[in-house]
């Protein structure tokens, strides 16, 4: 306890003293390339260099001649700043090259720099991005690993450059990198895109985020060595994570030109613990007939709502994370050079949960003791399981409740390979490159549920003050830590696996037209990719009810029982006993053997059918379960061109408009699901007998063209101050998984629903709006405000909806995911960034930097039912708005820092304003919504000698607990997650 009060102590008060954490990401408008030669991110012909020179006579401006957006293409070694840094070290210097970026660039892009090799401000990549303008993230698992741009999660990822993702497992998308598996210490920068020029790669309706890894012909001549090493605690779970990183490069020259290398790889082991508890799914109690809308008032029957379930638990993991990535680069002359570098990020996961729940909404329920909000929501009830009229007794006469656990480890592996040919001569410029990627993910996971004996009666208040923070608590009749009462309910486990390929080639042609003229430079180019999707899944699960057959906990073999209690802000006020879920998981082959010698009441799963002994007969399942398994093909070609222009009118006026054309064309295969199909008589007719559940391949094409225009205009009112502006029209790809070839039909039971993927979805596309006004002053000072709009089509969410069902030749419920229609997203960003060099002493070493977001619009499209139907013909629907998901009306961040030669310090407050967490026109009550948040971060560095920097780091010191609601009912609590807060110690160095 000493040892952890210290460490926080210290690392409050140092941050405190600082008074600053300072993001070396200033929002930029990105810096076109070829560029400026003192720039190690490009390159410049000497055109180029004479045609600005000529520009800045005539407009005092850059004529931006010739540029290109910096994500676009990702241009080899340059020479290096002033001093042979790595990059500029400080978080003064870096700070100020952003904002210099912004002052000369064209698109809209949020820059966040290393200070130095193997240093960014956080992390991962997510968590990084957490300060920029206009981006929101959430967090699980110990991490930032969810995130938006401007209130939209359709985003492109790229690493330096060309487009990489993760491979999909059922339920993901596939299309993006996996960035909160990304180590900071690999990362140069990282650019977050707003806007997209036609020779931006397509894909993010939000924006893009581009990962610059570091190469050798960035770095200084000779060899360059830096690392580093940090340990974590985590103060919930009291757990110790460490990491570690190392570069070596050298860059030399050698008879046939400049050469370098790098290796850059990059080791931890964090390890985290979070508890939390939620209510779910609240809705009218019961049936109209049914015993626990009876027991209710008769005022309340129809009217009110709540929860299906209520749980504590707890999540407890670790992950084991490497990293490797390796460049070569030579240069045999001024106009000719080739990089061919490779990169791999791995990760092997191990999560666990444990969790004690209470189903509240059962029909066979007695609700005594209610407790009603204003809004008409149940917030706490006694259950009882009582006797019927007639003497009978529902589910044995237990309350529906009892305990849940389970393991899931994962292994995800991408890998990356590039090699680019650069050829420059004075006015033009032509790029090659091609690239091969692969990954591949899969997990494992088994389980248990368990239940109480003499479970007869319990207790739920959904808005209870035992738990800090509010949410559920219940209690029990009997006691759930006496383990001679648990008894084994279910047993079950689940496999997944994904895999996706890439190959894509582009080729690019810079020409410049002219150094005065209206037209400056035009740029040209091509690009090709062939891309395989694939993932399949499985689940077995056998269950126990009659509580005379549920066997002990004891029974399992090698398996013991286990105490669990969450540690929940203020306290845990529940504790419970059941099986330990790493030593289920760990003895699962001898579980498969206890599963079928104990002849479970009820089995689930693909194979069902033949029995226990075939289903459990292996260690692990091996069929493939249809719903999410597919298989997919998918190519595109694009083309572009664009133009760069500047003229003098009343102010001088520079900018690029362009046009890309993309062709989308592939394939998805899957399957049909026919349960019970109907037995025809010889005349076609239905016997109204059914027979064995069918399966039926089938398979779709697909082919479709995008044109994506884009245009950008900066006004030069003076050197400090400009106006840009700017349109894009840009395209989202659906999800794989929504896009899966699938669809179960039950004949057995004509009222159940059709569940469905949607292979006719469309993309998701939007039109962009931009305009932005800027003043500069200073060095590095920067005031802007920005104001967006994207109107957007095609908005995919899951939904239900009546329509017609060929296969039935009638009208039945379908759920499956589809295109909504129009929708807005309107803000303005804000943002200042100032030093305080005109302060006396050490004041002058302060500096600030503040930037908001704010959303008031972020609408959504979506069809209900209309009220009035035609008597023939489909259904009618209506278009309703409704908020879009994660969209938080308002965020801001307030960051301070402090440096000199030898200590720096930096301390930074993120905040975001409530937020919903899903969108549903047909029933909202199930809809969650965050509550606000704040989560306050600091860092220390201290450099006692030139090559080498001893770090402390805390983030979340307010020990923020995430907090939710009910969207329609906000007097009824969700629950509360809390993550705890975590302390870094690192030494850093560098030769």
């Amino acid at each position: 306890m000493l040892q952890r009060e210290t460490i926080r102590l210290f690392a409050m008060g140092s941050a405190m003293v600082a008074l600053s954490i300072g993001l070396a990401a200033t929002e930029a408008l990105a810096a076109p390339i070829p560029s400026q030669i003192h720039d190690p991110e490009v390159k410049q012909t000497r055109a180029e260099r004479s045609a600005k020179r000529k520009a800045v006579r005539e407009t005092r401006r850059s004529a931006r001649a010739g540029k290109v957006a910096a994500h676009t293409r990702r241009i080899e070694g340059s020479p290096t700043v002033a001093g042979g840094d790595i990059i500029v070290t400080g978080i003064r210097q870096s700070v100020q090259n952003s904002i210099d970026r912004k002052h000369r660039a064209r698109q809209i892009v949020d820059v966040v720099t290393a200070e130095d090799a193997g240093k960014l401000p956080d992390n991962n990549v997510v968590e990084a991005m957490a300060r920029v303008t206009g981006v929101t993230v959430t967090r699980s698992q110990g991490r930032a690993n969810g995130y938006n741009i401007r209130g939209l999660d359709g985003v492109q990822t790229t690493v330096n450059g060309v487009e990489s993702s993760t491979a999909p497992l059922p339920g993901g998308a596939g299309r993006t990198l996996a960035l909160e598996s990304v180590p900071a210490e690999l990362v140069k920068s990282i650019e977050v895109y707003k806007t997209r020029t036609a020779d931006q790669i397509e894909g993010g309706i939000g924006g893009s985020v581009n990962i610059e890894l570091r190469r050798p012909l960035d770095l200084r001549k000779g060899w360059t060595v830096a690392g580093g090493v940090k340990e974590q605690y985590g103060e919930l779970g009291k757990l110790w994570s460490p990491s570690g990183s190392l570069l070596v490069a050298k860059r030399f020259d050698t008879g046939i030109g400049e050469m370098g290398f790098l290796i850059n790889g990059a080791y931890s082991k964090p390890k985290y613990q979070e508890a939390y508890n939620y209510s779910e799914s609240p809705d009218l109690v019961g049936c109209p007939t049914c015993t626990i809308r009876q027991s209710l008032p008769a005022g309340q029957r129809d009217t009110v709502v709540t929860p299906y379930r209520a749980a504590y638990g707890e999540n407890s993991g670790e992950r084991e994370q490497k990293s490797l990535s390796a460049a070569v680069q030579w240069r045999p002359s001024s106009k000719l050079s080739f990089v061919l570098e490779g990169s791999y990020f791995g990760e092997e996961s191990s999560d666990q949960f444990n969790s004690l729940f209470l189903r509240t909404r059962e029909d066979y329920y007695t609700l005594r003791n209610v407790r009603v909000s204003p809004g008409g929501a149940l917030l706490g009830y006694d259950i009882l399981n009582l006797p019927t009229a007639t003497g009978s007794i529902a589910n044995f006469g237990k309350v529906n409740a009892g305990f849940t656990g389970g393991r899931s480890d994962g292994k995800a592996n991408t890998y990356r390979t590039n090699f680019e040919t650069h050829f420059e001569s004075p006015g033009i410029r032509i790029d090659f490159t091609t690239q091969y990627q692969w990954s591949n993910n899969q997990y494992y996971s088994n389980g248990h549920v368990g239940t109480y004996l003499g479970l007869t009666s319990a207790r739920v208040d959904f808005d209870s003050p035992a738990v800090k923070g509010n949410g559920p608590f219940f209690a029990f009749n009997v006691s759930p830590t006496d383990p001679a009462l648990a008894r084994l309910e279910s047993l079950n486990d689940n496999i997944g696996a994904g895999e996706n390929t890439q190959f894509s080639a582009q080729t690019d042609l810079w020409k410049e037209l002219s150094s005065t003229g209206l037209f400056r430079s035009a740029k040209l180019g091509a690009r090709l990719t062939r891309n395989t999707y694939g993932y399949n899944s499985s689940y077995r699960f056998a269950g126990w009810f009659d509580p005379v057959r549920q066997p002990l906990l004891s029974a399992l073999p090698g398996v013991s029982a286990v105490t669990i209690t969450p540690e929940l802000p203020g306290g845990s006020p529940l504790s419970w006993v059941q099986l330990n879920s790493d030593q289920l998981y760990n003895n699962w082959p001898a579980v498969t053997k206890f599963i079928t010698a104990n002849n479970p009441e009820f089995l689930d799963g693909i194979g069902r059918d033949a029995g226990v002994a075939s289903l459990f007969g292996t260690d692990r399942p091996n069929a493939d379960d249809i719903v999410y398994s597919s298989q997919s093909k998918e190519n595109t070609f694009a083309a572009y061109a664009t133009v760069d222009y500047a003229f003098k009118a009343a102010f001088p006026i520079d900018g690029n408009v362009g046009l890309r054309y993309v062709n989308t064309y592939g394939s998805i295969t899957g399957r049909n699901l026919q349960l019970g199909a109907p037995i025809l008589n010889p005349a076609g007719q239905p016997t109204g007998v059914f027979g064995p559940d069918v399966v039926q391949d089938t398979a779709v094409n697909r082919n479709y063209v995008d044109l994506l225009p884009s245009a950008f205009a900066t006004v030069h009112f003076t050197d400090k101050v400009q106006l840009r502006g700017s349109y894009s029209y840009n395209v989202q790809r659906p999800s794989l998984f929504d896009l899966r070839n699938w669809r179960q039909i039950d004949y057995r039971n004509p009222g159940s629903p059709v569940y469905a993927g949607n292979p006719a979805l469309v993309p998701t596309t939007t039109n962009d709006y931009n305009l932005a006004l800027e003043w500069y002053f200073g060095k590095g000072g920067i005031i802007s405000l920005t104001g967006f709009s994207k109107s957007q089509k095609g908005f995919i969410y899951n939904t239900r909806q009546r329509e017609f069902v060929p296969e039935l030749g009638d009208t039945r419920d379908v759920y499956k995911t589809r295109n909504a229609g129009p929708g807005k997203t309107q803000g303005l960003e804000f943002q200042a960034t100032g030093f305080f060099t005109f302060l006396p002493g050490f004041l002058r070493n302060f500096g600030a930097t503040a930037n908001a977001t704010w959303i008031p619009t972020a609408d959504l499209s979506l069809p209900v039912e209309a009220a009035i139907q035609p008597v023939d013909g489909p259904t009618a629907y209506d278009l309703v708005k409704r908020r879009a998901p994660f969209a938080s009306r308002w965020s801001y961040n307030l960051i301070g820092y402090y440096e000199t030669a030898m200590f720096s310090a930096r301390l930074a407050y993120n905040w975001r304003s409530e937020y919903q967490t899903a969108v549903d026109a047909v029933n909202q009550s199930y809809i969650i919504s965050s509550r606000a948040t704040g989560r306050l971060d600091s860092a220390v560095n201290l450099t006692p000698i030139k090559y080498l920097t001893f770090t402390i780091e805390a983030q979340n010191m307010l020990n923020a607990v995430d907090k939710s609601f009910y969207f329609i009912n906000p007097d009824l609590p969700n629950g509360v997650r809390a993550m705890g807060r975590t302390v870094t110690a690192g030494a850093r160095f560098r030769f």
